[in-house]
């Protein structure tokens, strides 16, 4: 597979953020084109897409707080199509050298505890769990699901 670019976000990629978040989660869930436009343009996020060929394959919103020196990933999408080819690790350690030159010292995740991939490479990564939280997504629509906190160190 040819290895993509990885760049800032914009508001013109809002579309195919809309699109792709709609692929990897079904509409009760998702997040809303209003939430995303909200997470892409408030000033402590920083959002990366990783992109060939103008097409985006993947992306990762994560929001920071320079004062605690703490920064939480709220959302990490690779396109179905390409899930298994590095490109959530490939932007989950571009963000992490982005918080490093920010002095923030930790990143913190929730996830599903159903999402074994993801918590799989969550660990591969170096985030390790530190709390099970108990009906932490919970949605009118299905029932209440469980997820993990992890967390990890940034180091470079």
């Amino acid at each position: 597979m040819q290895p993509g670019s990885i760049r800032k976000i914009t508001i013109n990629d809002l579309d195919s953020i809309v699109e792709l978040e709609r692929k990897c989660f079904n509409r009760f869930i998702a997040y809303t084109p209003k939430q995303l436009k909200y997470l892409i343009t408030i000033a402590n996020s920083n959002c990366l897409a990783e992109i060939i060929n103008e097409k985006l394959r993947g992306f990762i919103i994560v929001l920071y707080n320079r004062r605690s020196k703490v920064a939480g990933i709220e959302t990490l999408n690779v396109d179905p199509l390409f899930q298994g080819n590095g490109i959530g690790k490939k932007l989950i350690k571009a963000a992490e050298e982005d918080m490093y030159t920010m002095y923030i010292k930790k990143i913190r995740l929730e996830v599903s505890v159903g999402n074994i991939s993801a918590i799989k490479l969550y660990e591969r990564l170096g985030f390790i769990k530190i709390a099970l939280l108990k009906e932490y997504y919970t949605y009118k629509q299905y029932s209440s699901y469980d997820a993990f906190r992890m967390v990890k160190e940034i180091e470079t």
